[in-house]
């Protein structure tokens, strides 16, 4: 009885050591992967940080680049501003200062009204007068006249005077042309019968001033196949200072 139950326990024991061993819970050590090697790990480590560094540099270049591109901008357009200061420049040497007049006379005998508009002063010239001589000055005077219904002819350029240094002198005639080329349009003279007309007459001083005198005079007319005649009119307006 006794060796049976010996047996039995022997039996009990052999198959728990063989479910022991089936789980895994024997005193035997199981195997696991190799840990990486530390070398490896500062390989890694060191490859990032040398990417690191390269893209620093490389952002550092393109920093670089950016500033001297910005650098480069800022000196074309400091280069184009003095070109255009210059160009201005040279066109306001060329150019003469317009100054507005805006005055207005009524000639009663005719009833032609005369408006000295404005005048284009210091105009470069090649008049003949202005030959070494720094005292003189070309004008444009602007004009517009609204001619009367009472009488025919013409109103002349010639009409216009400004004073020089005590003397007046009108249209300065060999000087139109150019005053056209400048882009101004000529007063003719034109005929009362044509109607309203504007333009400019080029007038030159010898002698000029800060502010000029200057006068419309219609001279005193005879009336054709009368014995009678027009008395003279006469309207003053100033040039201001340029």
């Amino acid at each position: 009885m006794s060796r049976t139950i010996i047996a039995r326990g022997a039996a009990l024991a052999a198959a728990t050591m063989l479910a022991l061993t089936a789980c895994g819970g024997t005193d035997e050590t199981t195997e696991t992967p190799d840990a990486p090697a530390a070398g490896v790990e500062e390989q890694e480590d060191d490859a990032a940080a040398e990417d690191a560094d390269t893209e620093e540099a490389d952002g550092a270049d393109e920093d670089a680049e950016a500033d001297e591109a910005d650098d480069s901008a800022a000196e074309d357009g400091s280069e184009d501003d003095a070109a255009e200061k210059d160009a201005e420049g040279a066109d306001a040497a060329t150019e003469g200062a317009v100054v507005e007049i805006g005055t207005e006379f009524t000639d009663e005998e005719t009833g032609d009204v005369i408006t000295i508009v404005s005048a284009v002063r210091h105009n470069p010239t090649e008049y003949y007068m202005a030959s070494d001589n720094p005292d003189g000055e070309m004008i444009y005077l602007e004009v517009k006249v609204t001619p009367g219904d009472i009488y025919g002819g013409v109103i002349s350029q010639r009409d216009f005077l400004l004073d020089d240094d005590g003397e007046e002198v009108n249209y300065a005639a060999s000087a139109d042309d150019e005053m056209i080329e400048a882009g101004f349009e000529y007063f003719d003279g034109p005929s009362r019968r044509d109607g309203e007309a504007t333009g400019y007459i080029p007038i030159y001083v010898e002698t000029t001033g800060d502010t000029l005198q200057g006068a419309y005079v219609r001279p005193e007319m005879k009336i054709l196949g009368e014995n009678e005649t027009v008395p003279e009119f006469r309207g003053e307006f100033e040039i201001p200072a340029a």
